[in-house]
């Protein structure tokens, strides 16, 4: 079976809680309009990961995504400011060159983060027990 294209999921807007997409996603679903949310349960269980996996995204098919921006105007849940897209150029940057890693390409870019972050800080630990212990003696 081919996939139409104009029936993928895209996310037309992030929030930071789990609840906070509840009343938006009821509006745009009492408008006939399909909605899914992604990372919902994760940010439920542990609300301190939200800003590591980006937020609870709520999508749209595409082919309602206008549609449903248009309503959420209307209603005040979105504004002009809440479509521009933001400048990612550390994140492009990180996701280009942790790619080409061999053992982290296959990743998804969350798991390389910590990956990375987690081997620089077993390196720093690592260099300041040694720095440290050349002073004591």
């Amino acid at each position: 079976m081919i996939e139409n294209e104009t029936n993928n999921f895209i996310t037309i807007l992030t929030f930071y809680y789990a609840h906070e997409v509840a009343i938006v996603r009821s509006r745009l679903e009492a408008e006939g309009i399909e909605c899914n949310i992604v990372d919902e349960l994760t940010v439920q269980v542990n609300p301190l990961y939200s800003n590591a996996i980006g937020g609870v995204k709520l999508q749209v098919r595409e082919n309602d995504a206008k549609q449903a921006i248009e309503i959420l105007k209307e209603s005040g849940y979105l504004t002009e400011e809440n479509l521009k897209k933001p400048n990612f150029k550390v994140i492009s940057f990180f996701d280009k060159y942790t790619s080409k890693i061999p053992f982290l390409k296959e990743m998804r870019f969350e798991i390389r983060v910590m990956i990375i972050v987690t081997v620089l800080v077993g390196i720093i630990s690592i260099l300041t027990v040694l720095l440290n212990a050349d002073n004591s003696f």
